[in-house]
């Protein structure tokens, strides 16, 4: 789905609240509305038409105009009145010699009406309408989030390594000539790895832009998934012995087929197994699996690190998410890994999910589909 129609999709099974005195007038229009997989909340006064607003805000408010002790233009006014209610559409239903009163009702905060008796067609298409805009706006206002926190993840951690790279060739400069060979060369090393830390976090945030604007291309294939294993194995053994960590391979005696994009697995198996090593404390072992089961390839990473909270758990896979667990080895983290991980496995019809207990280590599960036989 592109980024546009994305942004315009409507919100499955919306809460329509919908307000009138007249039970008849909730009947045709809740009907209409419940015809068309909609959720309705009917209310009989402006009273009530609140304390079901407080209770569970809808997503869209039909508001009768006129209506006995609290008409709709007080309603209304106390919504938009309200942080936590100001952005629910609010449309009133009103006779067509109500048009002055309308007048106020915009004034009021309303964004349309709706005029009696009512047209199912029009109806339905200036609910379909403003549903479509609320979320567009709600979906506008999390991707300003996104680039706000984007932006603010971007500065924070990519300071620290630029800090390093320009401290490091400083002290190169201002003693190259007194400095040992063994002192240039591990500022040189110091620099370097400040500079992969960089490199790291900016292919992230392009992995993550380009999976956003659906520019990400498989190149699909029956692949053998053990020796891509294996070599993330050789790749992450550096770090995990000189965190005196031991890394347990498990795989089975025969060739693990799956479809699969080769690039993209070897990057979903680095992430995972460094995450692994990253956030276990030293000493302790990873298990690192991988088996054939009922038509997928299954890969596991089990640690042995501080697991993961409830609360952890729910926002896991989310983008820039912040965890509790701290990696332990002074490592850096955009909290953008998983997210693109989820993401990426998705892509090849795989699913990846965590099964974890608070002080007992964390189990993370990828699977992706075997190649049907013909």
């Amino acid at each position: 789905m592109s980024q546009l129609s994305d942004l315009m999709a409507p919100q499955l099974k919306s809460r329509i609240l919908v307000v009138d005195d007249i039970s008849k007038n909730l009947q045709v229009v809740g009907t209409i509305l419940r015809n068309e997989g909609y959720h309705v909340m009917p209310a009989t006064s402006g009273l009530q038409a609140l304390e079901r607003v407080s209770a569970q805000p809808p997503d869209l408010i039909l508001l009768d105009l006129m209506m006995p002790e609290m008409d709709g233009l007080e309603v209304c006014s106390r919504l938009k009145a309200d942080p936590l209610t100001r952005q629910i559409p609010v449309i009133f239903l009103t006779a067509s010699n109500e048009m002055e009163h309308l007048m106020k009702g915009f004034e009021a905060g309303a964004v349309d009406y709706i005029t009696k008796p009512f047209n199912a067609p029009e109806l339905l298409a200036r609910v379909r309408t403003h549903l479509e805009l609320k979320h567009a706006r709600e979906r506008l206002r999390e991707m300003n989030e996104e680039k706000n926190e984007f932006m603010g993840i971007a500065a924070h951690d990519l300071r620290n390594p630029l800090s390093a790279i320009q401290g490091y060739a400083e002290m190169i400069i201002e003693d190259a000539q007194s400095l040992a060979h063994r002192d240039l060369e591990g500022n040189g090393q110091r620099i370097r790895e400040a500079a992969k830390r960089m490199t790291e976090m900016v292919q992230n945030f392009l992995d993550a832009n380009r999976i956003e604007r659906g520019e990400l291309k498989l190149n699909m294939a029956i692949s053998d998934l053990s020796p891509l294993l294996q070599s993330v194995l050789e790749s992450q053994s550096p770090h995990a012995t000189a965190k005196g960590q031991n890394i347990q391979l498990e795989l089975p005696p025969t060739p693990t087929l799956a479809l699969a994009d080769v690039s993209i697995t070897l990057q979903v198996f680095e992430n995972l197994v460094s995450n692994a090593v990253k956030y276990s404390p030293p000493g302790k072992k990873i298990f690192v699996r991988l088996k054939a089961e009922a038509g997928v390839v299954r890969f596991e990473v089990e640690d042995q690190g501080p697991g993961l909270s409830k609360e952890d758990q729910k926002k896991l896979f989310g983008k820039f998410a912040r965890l509790s667990a701290k990696p332990t080895g002074g490592e850096h983290s955009t909290g953008l890994g998983l997210s693109i991980v989820k993401r990426l496995v998705e892509a090849m019809n795989g699913k990846v999910w965590c099964e974890s207990e608070l002080g007992m280590g964390a189990t993370f599960i990828v699977t992706i589909p075997q190649p049907i036989e013909r």
